[in-house]
């Protein structure tokens, strides 16, 4: 007599579940022309919500109020941008002669290797980095072309996005009734939580950034402005915008002003300063900044963080790297609220983490 096999039902549960992230990836890859702006404008909407709110509760109509919304929104934007795009410029106009400076620093340091330590790394010393530093620099070019390739395709669908964000905030009911209507009455109760905690934790991790990107951008616009470097503000907002990749972006925003300086300065102790500047902004920033202002609102861990961002990088490039986080925890929130799902939000919070604090306490 065979007996039957237990473990079939799970099993099959588990390649039911694998087939449809399979197909769920799938759809996000191929369709990613119309789903990167329609996630980018739900963010968005769900940021100028309250805003939108406000204006409403003081008399205003619904569609007058998302307009007026949406447009400081823009006014914003376009101030940042107006700010930043003088000193963008005369920075790619330099750009040529950075490059000859670089391969012409790569030279000298292998002539200083082959004289002082007698270390030939070729029969002609100073060839080797000539070719390469080119290389290397052009290869530096291609992936500065890329990103802004990039950004370009970003600007091109903005256009898109105002049309998208005033829709969402027009229709919002309409979306809450869609949800409500899909479940049976007995659930409402959780969809409507699961809403609420979605909008709050995507309001908080959003506004928790920009003003943690602000405070950072600040810090070290004025760090890099004292030590005396050039485009000292387009150098703190970009190291500022790289946040979004926790934990090593800081770090790349500091080699960047330091290899500037080691171009253009006459000492190699401004490009220390920059580096000791930035790793005492990074260490405010982890420990006191970003606690403080976020408080723990958005409960990701940082290994769930890191594979969101690897993933969205890979599924959508630049956008998926800025949107993925947001993401990852309006996931969590509706898997924390599915008691069939539930094991899954824990695994991508901290619970655990802060569980073995208060034990240890």
């Amino acid at each position: 007599m065979i007996r039957p096999n237990i473990q079939q039902p799970v099993a099959n549960k588990i390649a039911v579940r694998m087939v449809i992230i399979s197909i769920t990836v799938l759809f996000i890859y191929f369709c990613q022309p119309v789903l990167m702006p329609l996630a980018f404008s739900a963010i968005i909407a769900l940021l100028l919500y309250p805003l939108c709110r406000f204006f409403e509760r003081n008399g205003f109509p619904r569609t007058p109020s998302a307009l007026l919304s949406m447009f400081i929104a823009i006014c914003i934007l376009a101030g940042i941008i107006f700010l930043l795009s003088s000193q963008v410029y005369r920075f790619v106009g330099e750009w040529p002669e950075l490059k000859e400076k670089f391969s012409d620093a790569m030279n000298d340091f292998e002539w200083f290797m082959f004289k002082n330590y007698n270390i030939q790394i070729t029969t002609d010393p100073g060839s080797l980095f000539s070719g390469n530093a080119t290389k290397f620099w052009d290869s530096g070019a291609v992936l500065l072309g890329g990103t802004i390739s990039t950004f370009l395709a970003i600007i091109n669908f903005l256009g898109l996005l105002p049309f998208y964000v005033f829709l969402m905030l027009l229709y919002r009911t309409a979306f809450k009734e869609f949800c409500l209507n899909i479940t049976g009455v007995e659930k409402h109760r959780i969809v409507l939580r699961i809403l609420y905690e979605v909008q709050k934790v995507v309001q908080n991790y959003i506004i928790g950034l920009i003003t943690v990107m602000a405070i950072v951008a600040t810090l070290t616009s004025t760090a890099l402005f004292i030590i005396g470097l050039d485009y000292a503000l387009f150098f703190g907002c970009l190291a500022a915008a790289l946040m979004v990749i926790p934990y090593l972006g800081l770090i790349i925003g500091a080699l960047l002003p330091a290899i500037y300086a080691l171009l253009t300065k006459d000492s190699g102790w401004y490009a220390v300063a920059i580096i000791a500047s930035f790793a005492f902004i990074q260490f405010m920033e982890g420990n006191i900044i970003t606690p403080k202002i976020t408080g723990g609102r958005v409960n990701i861990n940082p290994l769930a963080a890191i594979i969101a961002l690897v993933a969205g990088g890979w599924l959508w490039g630049m956008g998926g790297l800025i949107i993925s986080l947001p993401f990852v925890a309006m996931l969590k929130v509706v898997l924390s609220n599915v008691p069939s799902l539930r094991h899954y939000g824990f695994l991508l919070g901290t619970e655990i983490y802060s569980r073995k604090r208060r034990m240890h306490k």
